[in-house]
């Protein structure tokens, strides 16, 4: 049976896998419903600050929930290999006005960021 073993990101690795991966699953809490989307997003690190920045339509049940709650987290992956990155980011995030019939951008500010590499090792 194949056993799953894993080593920590840093944080320079962390950024690495942010930068080449270009899609992230977003969690947001829906009252007692949690509710996940992929979505594709842009990284920008300002100094010690990183923002990950979504684009959403202007109404939907994504904009609605961030209105409620804007904690959120998102799972970022780069498969390689032999092994896969995973990135899990925490923060809060910012939905920005938009014209009527524009998308909205969505800036997600990290507060929190774990990374792991995932190995599948046959015995």
């Amino acid at each position: 049976m194949p056993m799953l073993r894993y080593q920590e990101l840093n944080l320079l690795q962390m950024l690495d896998v942010l930068r080449g991966a270009s899609l992230a699953h977003l969690a947001l809490s829906d009252g007692a419903q949690p509710y996940v989307v992929p979505m594709a997003y842009q990284l920008e690190v300002r100094g010690s600050e990183v923002l990950l920045h979504l684009v959403s339509p202007e109404e939907g049940r994504k904009i609605a929930t961030l209105r409620r709650n804007d904690r959120v987290c998102l799972e970022i992956d780069l498969p390689a290999c032999a092994w896969m990155d995973t990135v899990l980011a925490e923060g809060r995030a910012t939905a920005g006005m938009a014209e009527p019939g524009r998308a909205v951008e969505v800036v997600v500010s990290v507060v929190h960021m774990s990374g792991r590499r995932y190995f599948v090792q046959m015995t």
